[in-house]
């Protein structure tokens, strides 16, 4: 069984008071984890917590017709525990499947010390591509953003609140609409903006599957896995960190201006404009909709199954379900998840 650093000790009674969103324990055997901070990032949603709120949770985790969990749960779990269920009030627990405790079976970290920043971690590390794409893409949590750089200035640069994209993107995108309407007339401006929208969708789906999942290309070498880290790979191990699930403006900035030259040499001027616009607008609303696929909370059925299409991505299957705002480019390439489980 997991000993945690902690031995405070509970009583069933104890944990069973704490069964709010506001104070949310549960009981994992015969250990006690407080998740309060956790389930609005819990993959499954906050109301899936909230039914065994202050209750024992070990059968229910093994239960696949509440909720699959694989070992990432467990450890997960692991960085919420608290302490222990007092003696008097310990359970027997059925065997596990297997014979072996979920919790014994979660590998010790041997990748990164999250008290720590992280990327001098990574510059000086020499891990095997093997290695690194295996551990990068277990997914940790952490209570607060995690520290990328010691120096507060760079450190500045790799964290991005959620509204800081459409407060400096739609003003961008105005001002080129505003500009092209001087070329073009509205109806021609219009069905540009929209190719560039609906081009958005594929160019959403395969910069996440040929750009940002270019694992198994993946050159061995710190340099190659320090830049796959910053771009994409640090998503992976901490999923849930707040300030890095929309892209930095400085980079999005940069990499719109290359795509724009491109597109200079393609469109006529307004046409570009509108494209660039519809390209633009695209991008918001796929950043916006990441940062709430992982944070936000709906009863509409449809938001809710792109919720768990998306998490399905990060924690059960990285090598299937690309597409962030639709699975429609999944289903025409291929590359939607195999099974329903």
């Amino acid at each position: 069984m997991h000993t945690g650093d902690k031995q405070q000790e509970y009583s069933r009674a104890e944990v069973a008071k704490h069964d709010n969103l506001e104070s949310l324990w549960v009981i994992r055997g015969n250990q006690v984890f407080d998740l309060t901070h956790f389930h609005t990032d819990h993959p499954g949603g906050s109301d899936m917590l909230l039914q065994f709120a202050g209750q024992d949770i070990t059968e229910a985790m093994r239960d696949i017709n509440i909720h699959t969990h694989e070992i990432h749960a467990y450890r997960v779990l692991k960085d919420f525990y608290i302490g222990n269920v007092m003696a008097e009030d310990c359970q027997t627990y059925p065997t596990a499947p297997g014979g072996i405790d979920e919790m014994d079976c979660v590998p010790k970290d041997k990748f990164l010390d999250l008290r720590k920043p992280l990327f001098m971690q990574m510059w000086r590390s020499q891990f095997t591509k093997e290695f690194y794409l295996q551990e990068v893409h277990r997914a940790h949590h952490l209570p607060q953003p995690a520290v990328f750089f010691a120096n507060p200035f760079l450190e500045t640069f790799t964290r991005t609140p959620w509204y800081v994209i459409p407060i400096y993107w739609l003003p961008i995108i105005t001002t080129i609409l505003v500009l092209g309407a001087k070329y073009e007339p509205p109806n021609v401006m219009m069905v540009g903006f929209i190719f560039g929208l609906v081009s958005w969708t594929l160019a959403e789906y395969s910069i996440h599957r040929f750009i940002f999942h270019y694992d198994e290309n993946l050159p061995e070498g710190t340099l190659a896995q320090c830049a796959h880290f910053l771009l994409h790979g640090v998503h992976h191990y901490l999923p849930m960190d707040p300030l890095r699930l929309v892209m930095p403006p400085l980079l999005s900035t940069f990499l719109g201006l290359i795509l724009l030259g491109i597109m200079c040499c393609v469109f006529t001027p307004g046409m570009v404009h509108a494209v660039s616009a519809g390209l633009a607008s695209g991008y918001v609303l796929y950043d916006e909709c990441h940062y709430w696929l992982h944070h936000g909370t709906s009863s509409n059925k449809h938001l809710c199954q792109l919720k768990t299409y998306h998490l399905r991505h990060h924690y059960k299957d990285f090598k299937a379900g690309f597409g962030i705002t639709s699975d429609f480019w999944d289903n025409v390439f291929g590359t939607q998840f195999t099974n329903s489980k």
